[in-house]
């Protein structure tokens, strides 16, 4: 069964990998620059091209600190590929240090990630969160929770995968999450438009989306609370599967008895029946 931690949407899949696109053919542009001058028009180009990406990108970003930092680290691969295009324009001839500066750079921007760091601190890649993937790996349904200030990674997943236009439940949030069992959880779907109901949640394309039995799952009402929020509930928590009463109200009644209740339940000794 899929693990309930942040599934990457395909949006930040699409991203990563433009991402390593970019960087191999930043790699390209300085080498072929250094083999070959008359390559320096098109490889300037493409590396302010993507600076001035870069700072229009970081004018999104509400002023502060975070702003400036975020935006260092967006726009320093494109201004090092810069710098190191104008050397090696300046420089005649072929020499071995601009090829290991090349190389450098390549490895520093592969494996640092800069423009990805640069989101994640700004909030725009919030599965990328390194807490969020290693809750994701370490647990399985109903991950940790999330420290402060961040939000939990089944929050995200949903918001990824189930709030998007289009999904099951587009317009919602998902809220207090709570881990009820070690495959089990419980949380609150809301509408996020204020007065706006949230919208019938299918079961099935639930169960399809999670893997998970649809027997487990379940959407209701709250009772005292408006069409505006519903009880999301996957898995068996260990109390709730001896909870008779609750058993049969969520999973027998809707189905083979609508309306009916356990009003009393009588244990008899089946050892001293079959005797009789």
């Amino acid at each position: 069964m899929m693990s309930l931690g942040p599934v990457r949407g395909r949006l930040a899949v699409a991203r990563d990998r433009i991402g390593r696109a970019a960087t191999l053919t930043g790699a390209l542009a300085l080498t072929g620059t250094a083999l070959n001058p008359a390559w320096y028009p098109a490889s300037i180009g493409a590396a302010g091209a993507a600076l001035g990406f870069g700072l229009l990108w970081s004018a999104t970003l509400p002023a502060g600190q975070v702003r400036d930092t975020a935006t260092a680290l967006y726009v320093a691969p494109s201004a090092a590929m810069a710098g190191l295009l104008v050397t090696e324009r300046l420089v005649h001839g072929l020499h071995w240090w601009e090829l290991a500066a090349d190389t450098a750079w390549t490895a520093a921007v592969w494996f640092v990630r800069p423009a990805r760091l640069a989101r994640v601190m700004a909030g725009r890649e919030p599965s990328l969160t390194p807490a969020a993937v290693a809750t994701a790996q370490q647990n399985p349904i109903g991950a940790a929770p999330a420290e402060a200030g961040e939000r939990h990674p089944m929050a995200v997943w949903w918001s990824e995968r189930a709030a998007i236009e289009g999904g099951l439940a587009p317009g919602t949030v998902l809220e207090h999450i709570e881990q009820t069992g070690p495959q089990s959880m419980t949380a609150v779907i809301r509408s996020a438009r204020p007065g706006a109901p949230v919208p019938t949640v299918s079961i099935t394309s639930l169960s399809a989306l999670l893997d998970w039995d649809e027997e487990e799952i379940t959407v209701a009402k709250i009772p005292g609370r408006g069409a505006g929020v519903r009880r999301l509930t996957v898995g068996r928590a260990p109390q709730q599967a001896a909870d008779l009463h609750a058993y049969w109200a969520q999973h027998i009644a809707p189905k083979g008895m609508p309306g009916t209740t356990i009003t009393a339940i009588r244990t008899v000794d089946l050892d001293k029946q079959l005797d009789a």
